[in-house]
């Protein structure tokens, strides 16, 4: 699975990419979950021309069912699928999802999301200034969760 980065993304993280610290991906990682909880979706044109990195780095191998279950369910209630109709549920994950693979998504989930994080990434770029070291990072990050006027709902 190949992970791009919105347009903007480096620009705005540049001055807290450290690792081993805080990875690109850890970035993007947060973008991703702002752009699921939203059920937003990003354009092609947000996305950098380039893949950043190839694949789940170590830390979030184990994830991968989890971020392919977000994925599908976000999918689902951005298309206004009811949990009844199984039908559609199925469509949706053969869709999405390939057991087979490392990430556990396919090309389709793959773009998608990648989407979901480019959109997370204007999402999070409206509510914080860039960041300049980690600590603000995460500290401005917790306050976009419980910000009562944040357009994601959160």
């Amino acid at each position: 699975m190949s992970f791009v980065l919105h347009q903007s993304g480096r620009t705005f993280f540049r001055g807290i990419i450290a690792p081993p610290k805080f990875l690109m991906f850890d970035a993007y990682y947060c973008c991703l979950m702002a752009g699921l909880y939203a059920r937003t979706i990003g354009s092609l044109q947000d996305l950098e021309p380039d893949v950043f990195v190839n694949g789940y780095p170590d830390d979030f191998k184990r994830q991968s069912d989890i971020i392919a279950g977000l994925l599908v369910d976000a999918e689902l209630d951005r298309k206004g699928i009811q949990p009844e109709d199984r039908a559609s549920i199925e469509r949706e994950m053969v869709k999405l999802v390939d057991p087979t693979s490392p990430t556990r998504l396919n090309g389709e989930g793959n773009k998608l999301l990648n989407l979901y994080a480019a959109a997370g990434f204007a999402l999070i770029q409206d509510k914080m200034m860039p960041p300049t070291t980690i600590e603000d990072f995460l500290i401005a990050y917790h306050r976009y969760w419980h910000d009562p006027t944040n357009s994601s709902g959160a």
